[in-house]
């Protein structure tokens, strides 16, 4: 008798593999954890922070434990072989972008979700709704083929709607982050120290735009042209509060106007976008408000006011 004859045996001799693996994993973890307390006793957190690649290349939120990048690391080379021609990897990668998902092997993991979404989605399909004499024919083929391509377009589709929130989410924050950096360029703050410490103060109340002026604080920092992290910035987030304060910017960096003077004038007129956006949207409320009150109220008034001559009609044809 052997270990393969015995299922018990097996499976617990799996299991304790697979413990030991996940005890050396959160070992180092865990030395990684010392080492990096240690690193922020000696040194300034600033310089940790401008120095680490992970913070650079990583977008928020798209941090993976060491073994589940391991083991998505193929899928993601097979995904890039079959992610098309070149000008739909840009697409992609623009879309992710605007998403906030700005890992290298954010666009391979995207083309095979959108495989297995289809794939999966095509087999709930058919073997879900058909009866078991029409998933062979014809008609479980085109099942098969409307299932694969609804299911391919579902991770786009929420992808688009992320961005989209996304981007409702960086412009409510603008205002909150060009009144922190007016006052961080008062105190003569470079623009790479003012967007540091911008993005640390957001980090609870917005952490989207936090994300994005880290990152563009590091980019700052590795660039030697100024204007093309800045123009990053916009081309990332595709928000037009954030264009109009891209383009002040670059032209205060060009033609040395003071920072402070800029970024007050860009917060005034973000302020005042904001408050005519909020108008704007309560104009609107009594119209979206008309067709609800007219299905839900009018019927009962008008079921009130008939229901006394249809109680009387109904008597004098019952006599």
């Amino acid at each position: 008798m052997t270990v393969f004859d015995d299922p018990l045996l097996l499976l617990a001799l799996v299991l304790m593999v697979v413990g030991i693996y996940l005890a050396r994993t959160q070992h180092k973890a865990q030395l990684y954890k010392q080492l990096e307390t240690r690193m922020r006793a000696h040194l300034p957190s600033a310089s940790i922070e401008a120095a680490s690649q992970e913070n650079i290349l990583r977008g928020q939120g798209t941090t993976l434990s060491p073994w589940l990048e391991t083991l998505l690391q193929p899928v993601a080379k097979q995904g890039e072989r079959m992610a098309g021609a070149e000008r739909d990897r840009r697409n992609l990668r623009r879309l992710l972008d605007l998403a906030g998902l700005r890992r290298n092997e954010a666009v391979g993991w995207l083309v095979m979700g959108k495989f297995a979404a289809g794939a999966l989605f095509a087999i709930a399909l058919v073997w879900g709704w058909l009866p078991p004499a029409d998933r062979t024919g014809l008609t479980g083929i085109a099942a098969g083929l409307i299932g694969f391509f609804v299911g391919s377009m579902t991770p786009e589709w929420w992808l688009k709607w992320r961005a989209a929130s996304r981007g409702e989410k960086l412009a409510r924050a603008v205002p909150d982050a060009l009144d922190l950096m007016v006052v961080c360029a008062e105190a003569g703050l470079p623009i790479g120290r003012v967007l540091q410490v911008v993005s640390k103060e957001l980090g609870l109340s917005s952490p989207e735009m936090a994300d994005e002026l880290h990152y563009t604080a590091a980019e700052l920092q590795i660039l030697s042209d100024r204007t093309l992290a800045m123009k990053h910035l916009a081309e990332r987030t595709r928000v037009s509060e954030i264009e109009s304060m891209v383009a002040t910017l670059i032209q205060a960096e060009r033609y040395g106007t003071p920072l402070s003077q800029a970024l007050r004038t860009i917060a005034d007129e973000s302020r005042k976008t904001l408050i005519l956006g909020l108008e704007e949207k309560a104009g609107k409320l009594p119209a979206q408000l008309s067709v609800p009150l007219m299905g839900l109220i009018l019927p009962p008034i008008i079921a009130i006011m008939a229901s006394p001559a249809l109680v009387r009609v109904i008597r004098l044809l019952a006599q």
